[in-house]
């Protein structure tokens, strides 16, 4: 038993120098604690190592309310964590909030949301080997792709969790438990097979475990192994970045890419919709991503629909990510000195007071500014020097991609189109070299 005991408290320890350590983050540890076995044991076990680290631990209970003995657990948390003089906090969520997700995921989401508003250490969960190799069948049957196959990393940087047990198995956690007496709760919704996890885990694994008795091992090895080669894939997206977007990532050059292959198309724009934060998209979806970027002729459109609200589309001989624009209607908003203004597609106008630039001050007066999109009809005279052109004539000339013609804001004073974003401000209303004026830009997301 001793051997197996020290097992854990070596496994903990080796994952801490390993990835706490290493990444030079302070000793500061969030414990992800339910009252299970699992949480239990880990906290008991970090509480060990607490001096030899010089750790300083939390916990916290996240309050779902799901069950009928959730207060009960909560109670039982703390008074565990009393016991063992750890501090100790809890939050409730409400997964009704995010219907969409279904149970498990609404409870995933938030969680974690709510465990990275409590600590102020990274977050230590107690995921297991078992975990592992359950979470890689489970994507393996949902079809998932690389990042989704390489399941679960001991530490992960982006959303700061640890995982110091995800090598460890739950038979060791379990003699851990037995040999310090450790208490711990039984979660009645974890009997539940109507939960695909637990099905998996009640139905399926105890017969793979039986004729493979290693099988928790070797999946999660084979995580790891998938997660080098997502790591691959991600180096090679980060190189080729270089070459095909712009410096701020909002654009792709089209013509550039279209000497790569199909998988190098994919993994590149696979890698700029997670920089941007988007869902992925089908692997269907990506595949007529590419078919009409190859097939692509001059100045031919280019419109795919990736996400309910966001499109990949091209102008000129590049490509974009845009939101789409979901109310387009005809907008009229007054403006009364905010520094900020939100138009309707969550784009900002903001007003930058300063010198010399934008807009005067002095004939502006105490006139009240009308914002509102285009019409058609619109005139502007940004130079005193140049006819009046039509607006239209003004944006077929201009670097501006027809979807954010569509929702350009324009600047009136009563009937009069004093300042467009991009286009400057009409000579009548221009600032001279040293008098007051506002500073007007247009600034979006994408």
């Amino acid at each position: 038993m001793a051997v197996k005991k020290d097992a854990l408290i070596d496994a903990i320890r080796a994952s801490y120098l390993a990835n706490i350590t290493k990444q030079n983050i302070q000793p500061k540890i969030d414990i992800a604690l339910s009252g299970g076995c699992d949480s239990m044991v880990l906290m008991y076990a970090l509480n060990q190592l607490k001096d030899e680290l010089k750790l300083s631990i939390k916990a916290h209970y996240i309050h779902h309310g799901l069950s009928a003995y959730a207060d009960e657990w909560l109670a039982f948390c703390e008074a565990a964590c009393r016991k063992l003089n750890i501090p100790f906090d809890s939050m409730r969520v409400d997964t009704n909030t995010l219907p969409s997700l279904g149970i498990e995921g609404a409870a995933r989401k938030l969680r974690y949301e709510a465990l990275a508003q409590l600590s102020v250490g990274v977050i230590a969960t107690a995921h297991h080997e078992n975990d592992q190799a359950e979470t890689l069948l489970l994507q393996l049957i949902r079809g998932a792709g690389l990042k989704g196959l390489a399941a679960m990393p001991e530490y992960d940087k982006e959303k700061n969790l640890w995982r110091p047990l995800l090598r460890v198995q739950r038979q060791v956690i379990e003699d851990f438990a037995d040999i310090y007496e450790i208490v711990f709760i039984e979660d009645d919704s974890n009997e539940d097979t109507r939960f695909d996890r637990n099905f998996l885990r009640k139905n399926i694994l105890p017969q793979l475990y039986e004729r493979f008795p290693h099988a928790a091992n070797t999946i999660a090895r084979s995580a790891k192994l998938i997660a080098s080669g997502l790591d691959l894939h991600q180096s090679i997206a980060e190189s080729d970045s270089e070459s095909y977007f712009s410096k701020d990532l909002a654009r792709l050059n089209l013509m550039m890419m279209r000497d790569l292959n199909q998988e190098r198309v994919i993994n590149l724009i696979r890698w700029w919709l997670e920089k941007h934060r988007y869902k992925m998209p089908t692997l269907k979806v990506m595949q007529e991503a590419y078919k009409q970027i190859k097939d692509r002729r001059k100045d031919a459109q280019i419109n795919i629909q990736i996400a309910p609200n966001v499109s990949i589309r091209a102008y000129k001989n590049e490509l974009w990510l845009v939101e789409n624009v979901t109310n387009a209607a005809d907008f009229e908003i007054y403006w009364r000195g905010e520094d900020t203004i939100t138009l309707p597609d969550a784009s900002k106008l903001s007003f930058t007071k300063t010198i010399g630039d934008g807009i005067s001050v002095d004939k502006l007066g105490t006139q009240t500014i009308r914002i509102q999109n285009r019409r058609g009809g619109e005139r502007f005279k940004p130079a005193a020097n140049q006819p009046t052109r039509t607006l239209k004539h003004l944006l077929q000339q201009s670097p501006l991609a027809p979807w954010e013609r569509e929702m350009l804001p324009m600047l009136f004073l009563e009937d009069q189109l004093i300042a467009v974003p991009h286009f400057g401000v009409h000579c009548n209303f221009q600032a001279k070299k040293y008098e007051e004026s506002y500073q007007i830009s247009w600034l979006r997301d994408i």
